[in-house]
């Protein structure tokens, strides 16, 4: 390992670089006072002091050892769930900045002599920026958690996208510094036990779900593994079985033996069948057909792909949230499926083939109708009408899927047309909304100026509060050139040279002179804005009191500060709870979702692109389903439509961004339908879209369930975190994701 003679001094040297930069990065941000920069600082330096001086970091195993309970400490409420959340925020940074963090992690193996240096113990990694963050709260002493939460909101964007300059910059130094990159074979891990037996997984969900089949039947030791393209030629039976198979397919398709009897379940007889059916028998589920009922050996090539796709089937029909009216069609499509399968094995590895794609079509093309859309919808009609021509196709080759392939590509621009059609009315209500976000920044900087001069907190509750409005109103009608805009900035102006301490006689003079007219121009004011009798009454109150102790030179009495300001001064930031409103144009009505004071827009871009579908909550607690057709530029509000329910929501970036996070709102599991959202599970067969996975709790799960109950950590039967350091598990977490994830649960616990 080449590395400078005196590393001491080059420690030193790059950690100075490394907390100046930080610095200067968080100073960027413009959300942090120079004491809390200084704070941070403090403890992102003493964790690189820790990481660096310490010749070897134990496993937990090791570091649990002998821990007795005079050595375990309970905390809070609030500093559990601000733990919860700084943890989550390391792991994001970790993720966020891997390549660039990984080369200086390379560097820091060879400058400190470290080959057992766990990435996680990266002396200028994400853990020590969350180290340091912890001294700034603490600092903070009575800030409440709400107010740290959304601090660490912001914090986090500004870090995610300066963090990777800031570690290339490091990397170069230590570069320019003659610290080579260690060779990434010397170096060992503790992060967790590596399995070195452990075969590497299938890189096709649908070739593993074949591959688990298969090696879980009898025998399955002495059966070929399944390749790609094998075709014919890896049959296990003869070519004239096969041809007899499939004409007996081929009869059972034209006996419309797999096609779905569709009734809609809007009605009463889905709820009281008996009273609607000729024998008050309830509908069956759409068949699925298996290897057994066609007398297929299991152990067959051939009986491997008619049980893998039966199993792929069975998951749509008993996923609830794919529309019986597309069950439908699908079922009528099984047969068709099956022998493409068997002429066609690329269907198992090929992510693009035709017939893949059609299914996926299928299920984006449904998205947005009800679960209980009826067959006659136009929708499912040309569905139906495309499995029909399919069926109709006895060759069952790539050609005729091409051919549904297009006409479902049809289908789907069709739909996009008709949402842009239905967007463009929405636009100018949107051009509002920003414009008024436009009209409060406005405002703000407006007013910061005056507080800057730190006026009595009565005073400035009622700029920031009564006057303001005023001043977003002079704005939107005539901007910051119009008269009433330039006279509401002179009434303030007027109004704190008022209070301030007049120890000239002259100025005492002018100030009973004057007093009469700027109180005048206020009340005026107070009136545009509607300011009821009893709070204009009581501010004048107020402001008299002040205004005779500037007759008689006396300050005003000013609040205790705290010994450390470690939050910017200037507007107060609002609380942060949304709030549902909504705007109306003649007959067309936008409903929104935002903040009732101006929220800056959140740095980083929303994780979801235009025509992405997402399931979200409403105001009243239930969930809808819309369509992303239009983000603004101006202030990435997210603008949701789905015709079908009628539904049209503006919502502001930073609450969609929120719930994305927390897990309140997603991507529809139909928008990962089919093939494309197939996973292997440990314990189930397999699952469709997002009903079971393999992961069931995730970090996103873990911000959800945090935030909204701030309940301790317990032990408990339960699955843990992937990103949460606590060495036990949540029963709050398990209960979220038990709702969230009932069939895994249903399968794994006791």
């Amino acid at each position: 390992m080449a590395v400078q003679s005196d590393s001491f001094h080059l420690l030193n040297d790059t950690r100075a670089l490394f907390l100046k930069h930080l610095g200067a990065l968080l100073q960027d941000c413009g959300e942090l006072s120079a004491p809390a920069i200084q704070a941070i600082q403090n403890g992102a330096g003493a964790y690189f002091d820790e990481m660096a001086s310490t010749n070897r970091r134990g496993t937990f195993a090791e570091e649990a050892s002998g821990l007795t309970s005079s050595r375990i400490t309970l905390v809070g409420e609030e500093d559990l769930e601000l733990g919860i959340r700084l943890d989550n925020m390391s792991a994001r940074l970790f993720e966020s900045t891997g390549g660039s963090l990984w080369r200086t992690h390379l560097r820091f193996v060879t400058l400190l002599r470290r080959p057992d240096l766990p990435k996680s113990a990266n002396p200028i990694g994400p853990k020590g920026i969350a180290q340091g963050l912890t001294t700034m709260f603490d600092a903070a002493g009575a800030a409440t958690i709400d107010k740290k939460l959304e601090l660490l909101d912001r914090i986090e964007a500004c870090l995610l996208e300066g963090l990777p300059a800031l570690y290339a910059e490091i990397n170069e130094f230590l570069e320019r510094k003659g610290v080579d990159a260690a060779p990434p074979s010397i170096i060992g891990t503790q992060d967790g036990p590596a399995s070195v037996e452990a075969p590497a997984a299938p890189t096709n969900a649908f070739l593993a779900l074949q591959q688990r089949l298969l090696a879980g039947l009898p025998g399955a030791a002495e059966i070929p593994p399944v390749q790609a393209g094998g075709g014919a030629a890896a049959s296990l039976l003869n070519q004239a079985t096969l041809e007899r198979l499939v004409e007996r397919l081929n009869e059972l398709d034209r006996r419309g033996a797999f096609e779905q009897k569709f009734a809609p379940t809007q009605t009463g007889g889905g709820m009281i069948p008996a009273l609607f059916t000729p024998n008050g028998d309830i509908a069956s589920p759409p068949k699925v057909l298996k290897s057994a009922q066609l007398g297929i050996p299991t152990t067959a090539n051939e009986g491997l792909a008619i049980d893998t796709l039966a199993m792929i089937f069975e998951a749509i029909f008993a996923n609830p949230a794919v529309p019986d009216a597309l069950k439908a069609v699908i079922s009528s499509l099984q047969i068709t499926l099956l022998k493409v399968a068997m002429k066609d094995s690329s269907l198992f590895v090929d992510a693009q083939h035709p017939a893949r794609l059609v299914v996926d079509r299928m299920g984006q093309a449904i998205l947005g109708l009800p679960i209980d859309v009826p067959a006659r919808h136009p929708i499912c009609a040309r569905l139906f009408e495309i499995a029909t021509r399919l069926r109709g196709d006895s060759s069952a080759d790539k050609s005729a899927f091409e051919t549904a392939l297009s006409d479902l590509d049809t289908l789907l621009a069709e739909r996009n047309a008709s949402f842009a059609a239905a967007t463009t009315p929405y636009l100018p209500l949107i051009n509002q909304l920003d414009r008024n976000d436009e009209a409060a920044l406005r405002v703000r900087q407006a007013l910061e100026k005056f507080i800057e001069s730190s006026p009595p907190p009565a005073i400035r509750d009622f700029l920031e509060q009564t006057w303001s409005r005023l001043l977003r109103t002079a704005w939107l009608e005539a901007g910051e050139h119009g008269a009433e805009w330039l006279e509401g900035l002179a009434v303030v102006d007027d109004l704190l040279w008022t209070i301030q301490p007049k120890a000239d006689p002259d100025e005492r003079k002018t100030l009973a002179r004057r007093l009469p007219e700027i109180l005048k121009r206020l009340r005026a004011g107070m009136a545009r804005i509607g300011l009821s009798a009893e709070a204009e009454a009581a501010f004048l109150d107020t402001c008299f009191e002040l205004q005779t102790r500037a007759l008689r030179a006396t300050p005003a009495t000013t609040p205790e500060t705290p010994a450390a300001d470690l939050f910017p001064s200037g507007v107060s930031t609002p609380a942060g709870t949304p709030i549902s409103g909504k705007l109306q144009v003649e007959q067309r009505i936008l409903a929104t979702l935002d903040f009732a004071d101006y929220r800056p827009t959140p740095s980083r871009a929303l994780p979801v692109k235009v025509g992405d579908w997402l399931e979200f909550p409403l105001a009243d607690g239930s969930q809808a389903m819309a369509r992303l057709c239009h983000i603004s530029p101006a202030s990435r509000r997210a603008l949701l439509i789905n015709p079908e329910t009628g539904l049209a929501l503006a919502v502001h970036p930073a609450i969609l961004e929120r719930q994305l996070r927390e897990g309140e709102a997603r991507l529809s599991p139909l928008y990962a339908f089919s093939f494309r959202g197939f996973k292997w599970t440990s314990k189930r067969s397999c699952c469709w879209g997002v009903a079971v996975s393999s992961a069931p709790i995730s970090s996103t799960v873990c911000r959800s369930a945090a935030s909204k109950s701030r309940s301790r950590h317990v032990a408990a039967n339960a699955p843990r975190h992937s990103s949460c350091s606590r060495a036990s598990p949540c029963r709050k977490l398990t209960s979220a994701a038990k709702r969230r994830w009932p069939n895994w649960f249903a399968a794994t616990m006791p």
